[in-house]
């Protein structure tokens, strides 16, 4: 075991033994304080002592993940490539037949080109990989992408109905196609010349169903780019590398290579979900496969452009792995995985929840905080030991996010940097810039998550609402527009009220400063984006899209040349 690897177990064990104490001291603490002052003799005290441990549960759980985050940096420090350039599917004679599967829906000519034209160059005998466009736009809308794949000879398949959306369209196209192993790539996932033999050198074993790929990110024109870039940057470096020790990979929706055979014998993609790639992966592993990564770039594609699709794309992360919870929790428990990675698959479906579970949190402190003092209500106290009677325990869980999600920042964007010249340009202003960006997306799209969470566990059904990847002189549709600025208006409402209280309590020394004073932060960020990019949000008409990823890296390579 090597020393990273039991510096970051040791912090990790370190944490959870602080944790306990934490948790135990916390609830003698708050049971002896309304037992001596005798709350519990009325209605107000029994539901003061169920709100503080309804608080102190989704601290348990957030601080849980803050220390579940050492374990992902520790066992990803111990990745290796689980690879064989000479196996037996990389020697056999014919090659393996693989199938390249593009689901499209309502995507632009100019930047699917690209991605069909890369996808026809990839280094692999020609009469040994088909490549199938899986066009879900509605009839009459993809003309010219039909016509392009009829000039290049490519398949094109498409359904008259959405049904199952994303997973829909590949199970449709696997229903017509005979394959050994089929890919799957994004509409502005453009792959490199590697991409099939890197993928087929990870199946060293008959069990591995999926192997992925690294798609690297190259649209960084601004520090909103740059923050959602980094949310890949994080998921490949730190999560999915420590999956990969333990052959509990997550498909990322793109740049993966599955074995057809296992996958039709499961049953294909799950389409009930909006986050299929997810949800298929969980399942996938519950039934014993393993699942693998390759941290070798095969794909150069887009993030969003502008902060309305970022936080759309989110949004449908979070739903569709929300909504996992609600129709296969049980399925996951059963599974015949590992004990870790079903605790990971756990951590991963509960973020989501925790996250929104925080942010009431926070209200619930702020109107607990107003009966007490504004109204003397001493039932409504928010209950925490101090530790030696000087730092107050309260604050513990939003320090161990904060300290743990700024460690893995840093790891993950040193291990980047080795990588990706651009990020290494930046230097380390430039990485203190992303990782404060970072952030604030991330504060910023916590409020817009709640119904996302909310839908999901109620089980309201939504449409899967597409990420716009493309370069335009417009950014979204005008209702878009109104509802991000009305709910970033609201949200500055409430904003005040947390500095107004945030000042009360930092006058009368109350620790209860750090929790308002994190939350008005946190919710004053949206509409300093909608200020800042106002104008980019919405210009009432759409223009065609212009840029690809080989756009934007030649781009990028001439102003770094000249």
């Amino acid at each position: 075991m090597s020393w990273k690897k039991i510096l970051w177990y040791s912090l990790t064990v370190v944490l959870l033994a602080f944790l306990g104490y934490y948790i135990i001291t916390s609830g003698i603490y708050i049971i002896t304080e309304y037992t001596t002052k005798s709350y519990l003799s009325s209605w107000k005290g029994v539901l003061g002592l169920i709100l503080n441990f309804l608080i102190l549960l989704v601290e348990l759980f957030s601080a849980f993940y803050s220390v579940f985050i050492y374990y992902f940096i520790g066992s990803s420090s111990d990745y290796r490539l689980l690879k064989d350039d000479k196996n037996k599917y990389l020697t056999s004679d014919p090659l393996p037949k693989v199938a390249i599967l593009l689901p499209f829906y309502k995507e632009p000519l100019t930047v699917v080109s690209k991605t069909i034209d890369g996808a026809l160059n990839i280094d692999y005998p020609k009469d040994r990989f088909d490549v199938i466009v899986c066009d879900d736009s509605p009839t009459g809308e993809s003309q010219d992408i039909e016509a392009f794949c009829k000039e290049r000879k490519v398949k094109f398949i498409q359904r008259d109905s959405r049904k199952g959306f994303k997973a829909g369209a590949i199970n449709n196209a696997l229903s017509q196609i005979k394959c050994d192993f089929v890919s799957i790539l994004d509409s502005d996932h453009i792959p490199t010349p590697n991409f099939i033999r890197t993928c087929l050198s990870g199946f060293t074993e008959d069990d591995v169903i999926l192997v992925q790929g690294k798609p690297m990110f190259v649209n960084q024109d601004n520090y909103l780019q740059r923050s959602s870039a980094y949310i890949h940057t994080q998921f490949f470096h730190v999560y999915q590398k420590s999956r990969g020790t333990r052959d509990g990979v997550i498909f990322a929706g793109t740049t993966g290579m599955f074995r057809t055979e296992l996958l039709l014998e499961y049953g294909g993609f799950h389409d009930d979900t909006l986050a299929e790639d997810t949800d298929t992966s969980f399942a996938l592993m519950s039934k014993g496969y393993k699942t693998r990564y390759l941290h070798e770039i095969c794909s150069k594609g887009l993030v969003p452009w502008n902060p309305i699709s970022m936080i759309n794309q989110v949004w449908r992360w979070t739903n569709g792995i929300t909504s996992i919870i609600r129709k296969r929790f049980w399925k996951v428990l059963k599974g015949k995985n590992s004990a870790i990675n079903k605790v990971d698959i756990l951590s991963t479906l509960f973020t989501p929840v925790i996250g929104v579970a925080m942010w009431f949190v926070n209200l619930l402190l702020y109107i607990m905080y107003q009966l007490r003092s504004k109204l003397s209500i001493a039932e409504f106290n928010f209950v925490r030991p101090s530790f030696n009677n000087t730092f107050p325990l309260l604050l513990v869980a939003p320090i161990l996010i904060s300290l743990a999600s700024i460690i893995m920042a840093v790891v993950s964007w040193k291990r980047e940097s080795k990588e990706d010249r651009m990020i290494k340009l930046r230097g380390f202003f430039g990485m203190i810039w992303t990782i404060v960006a970072f952030y604030m997306l991330m504060l910023t799209a916590q409020s817009f998550l709640i119904w996302a969470v909310l839908s999901a566990l109620l089980g309201v059904k939504k449409d899967f609402d597409r990420t716009v990847k493309e370069k335009t002189r417009t950014m979204g549709k005008m209702s878009a527009k109104i509802k991000y600025t009305i709910w970033s208006i609201g949200l500055l409402g409430l904003a005040v009220l947390y500095y107004i209280a945030s000042v009360e309590t930092l006058l009368v020394g109350d620790p209860m400063f750090g929790w308002f004073i994190i939350a008005a932060v946190s919710i004053t960020i949206p509409i300093i984006i909608t200020i800042t990019h106002f104008r980019e949000i919405d210009r009432m008409k759409v223009f065609a899209a212009t840029k690809t990823a080989d756009d934007v890296e030649k781009e990028y390579e001439d102003k770094q040349n000249g």
